[in-house]
């Protein structure tokens, strides 16, 4: 093993480039079946972060690989601003069809960091075509994490993640995220008038709403507030808002789209429709790189009736391979139930996990919905401290949990971008009871380990 591990870091030398330095890729994964994930040694993972969060359908699902080989059989590429194909055209009815009742509208791109500065572009396009070119800011909230290209970094608030690259980024104002367990303004719901979602309004009228063209949001948090799920009123409020001063609401499903909430869209849970969906992850079950852009008919029709071409464009947008692979995808979802079922373990994902974990001194709050779940570590529970930065806390924790043959994601500046650690875990949603209750066994014992280095 040692030699094996040896060659496996000598040859990991030509490979440039990882967001989690201190987790190396120490250990070459050779295989995936179902829930699990096996090293070139034979040792067995339960993949409890879905790779993180991308593998809805679970590893080697035969219906997808078949549409994946099918349609590379026919036509494996060719230059989408010249063809058509039908699996894309398919793909986007069935999109359509599970979106929000505005959306009507998809344009496809390869990963949530694209779709996002996608849905940037059209989003400004959109007011140059209404005759509206002052309007340019876009606005969203700390801590949020929209992607690492430069645009989606600009709207993203994960200080940790921009703070290298400031010079670069656009500076356009934030406001704080509606994360109630480290509230920004010190107040507890219900009595707090819901003031994060109000401070966007402030906002607005501090930079003058003829300047502001959208509202990026997260409809429930990911790698930036570990889960967090807004109070029931946040987003109706948050519509109104961008109704009143004509600012567009787009929503980055890029984890929570396709099911992993228990609804198609994590947006689905309060009654608001956003103008724009971006999504990725899940609707591709991590068969292959795709992403979508879905917009509100109106956007579209601005367009359409100033015969405005979008400027935009990738040279692997709309490829057959991933369309078909996709579309593969979303058949998996809807005949087996497979969204209606991640709500239903749900129910029993988070009993047991609060069952396991919530006891532990180091274990500060659990939240999230579905299959989708956030676990903040603090080293003062009472008081919500978060352990420092230098510490690597979540960083230590998945290592150990990767020693009792668990995968889970570890997270850094929950608190305020900086400060506060957390483990995200998101299961296929084929995992089964069972080995829920075995997953929680086995980060219960890492967890417990990890007590006695740090505490």
């Amino acid at each position: 093993m040692a030699d094996r591990l040896g060659t496996a870091q000598k040859r990991n030398s030509h490979l440039f480039g990882t967001l989690h330095g201190t987790l190396p890729p120490q250990v070459i994964c050779e295989r995936g079946d179902g829930v699990y994930l096996y090293d070139q040694n034979g040792k067995k993972y339960i993949d409890f972060s879905g790779g993180p969060h991308v593998v809805s359908l679970g590893h080697g699902n035969q219906k997808v690989n078949e549409a994946t080989k099918k349609q590379i059989d026919k036509v494996s590429f060719f230059f989408r601003a010249f063809w058509l194909n039908e699996p894309l055209l398919e793909l986007a009815e069935r999109i359509i069809s599970v979106a929000p009742a505005n959306l009507t509208q998809c344009q496809f791109c390869n990963s949530g960091s694209e779709a996002n500065e996608t849905a940037i572009k059209i989003a400004r396009q959109y007011h140059v075509e209404r005759g509206k070119p002052e309007k340019y800011m876009v606005l969203s909230r700390w801590q949020s994490y929209h992607g690492m290209t430069l645009g989606a970094l600009s709207v993203s608030g994960h200080t940790m993640r921009r703070q290298k690259f400031e010079p670069v980024l656009h500076q356009w104002p934030k406001i704080p995220a509606p994360l109630c367990y480290h509230c920004a303004y010190e107040l507890t719901y219900p009595g707090c008038d819901i003031k994060c979602a109000r401070a966007l309004e402030e906002i607005i009228n501090q930079v003058g709403a003829q300047y502001v063209a959208a509202f990026f949001i997260e409809s429930i948090g990911g790698a930036g507030t570990a889960c967090m799920v807004p109070v029931p009123e946040y987003y109706p409020i948050i519509r109104d808002i961008c109704d009143k001063y004509d600012v567009l609401l787009v929503d980055d499903e890029v984890i929570c789209g396709f099911g992993r909430t228990g609804k198609w869209f994590g947006i689905n849970h309060w009654d608001v429709n956003p103008d724009i969906i971006t999504s990725a992850k899940g609707m591709t079950g991590g068969y292959t790189p795709m992403a979508v852009v879905i917009i509100d008919e109106k956007i579209g029709r601005v367009f359409s009736e100033t015969g405005a071409s979008f400027v935009h464009g990738f040279t692997m947008e709309g490829n057959p391979v991933s369309a078909a692979t996709c579309l593969a995808v979303i058949d998996v979802l809807q005949k087996e139930g497979l969204v209606e079922r991640c709500a239903r373990l749900g129910e029993h994902f988070f009993q047991k996990g609060r069952e396991k974990l919530a006891h532990h001194p180091v274990v500060g709050d659990i939240r999230g919905k579905g299959l989708l779940m956030g676990i903040e570590l603090v080293q003062n529970k009472e008081a919500r401290e978060p352990f420092a930065l230098k510490r690597q806390a979540a960083n230590r924790l998945q290592h150990i949990a990767m020693e009792h043959g668990i995968m889970s994601y570890p997270t850094i500046g929950i608190k305020n971008g900086v400060s506060g650690d957390a483990l995200l875990v998101s299961p296929p949603f084929t995992i089964t009871e069972p080995v829920i209750d075995e997953a929680f066994d086995l980060l219960d014992a890492a967890i417990t380990d990890f007590e006695k280095e740090f505490l």
